[in-house]
């Protein structure tokens, strides 16, 4: 994964035992936080963040209230609910990225954290990607192929091509790959569309 900075995740816990393990399986490829309560995560919650673990079960404010909280709050920050509550069709509307049923492994919480990651770092390719495909469909449909002799134009042709590469690399690194795959269809078909 590319981890041009590194990553701050908050893990919002109310067992210190089970917070202090979380961070432990992260501190080597993130920074890691920690809050007990619903309370203390408001606080910690700033720009900063990049995603958070939430239980949903805590005393105090609870984390489905938190998640309201964090979801009001308009945040680029992600969550995945990492908790004992199996899940039920009421996820469905929780705005959040993952939902992990505890017991969780270290592999697991690896994996589903650098998911949430690349899934990020995917959209923000794709975005970039749909609007550079928009000024060059605009500027093919407007000046004849002679007028399009511009280095500027062809510095657009080439960014298409490199968002497409990183694009394909980004999905190449997601592990779980029936969700790569997922979007390499989604992605395929909104390219031939506007060819």
């Amino acid at each position: 994964m590319d981890t041009e900075s590194e990553k701050t995740i908050l893990i919002v816990e109310d067992e210190e035992s089970l917070a202090a393990l979380h961070a432990h399986h992260l501190q080597d490829e993130y920074e890691a936080r920690v809050a007990f309560t619903g309370g203390e995560a408001l606080v910690e919650l700033t720009s900063e963040i990049d995603l958070v673990l939430l239980d949903r079960r805590m005393p105090g404010m609870s984390g489905d209230e938190l998640l309201e909280h964090i979801d009001d709050w308009e945040s680029d920050c992600q969550v995945i609910m990492v908790t004992a509550v199996d899940p039920d069709m009421d996820i469905i509307d929780m705005p959040c990225e993952g939902y992990l049923t505890k017991p969780v492994s270290k592999e697991e919480l690896l994996t589903a954290v650098e998911q949430a990651f690349l899934i990020d770092q995917y959209e923000d390719l794709v975005f970039e990607y749909y609007e550079t495909r928009k000024k060059y469909a605009t500027l093919s449909s407007e000046f004849a192929p002679s007028e399009l002799d511009d280095e500027r134009y062809h510095d657009l042709e080439a960014r298409i091509d490199e968002l497409e590469d990183e694009i394909n690399e980004t999905l190449d690194e997601f592990p779980d790959t029936e969700l790569s795959e997922a979007f390499r269809g989604i992605h395929r078909t909104d390219a031939e569309a506007d060819d």
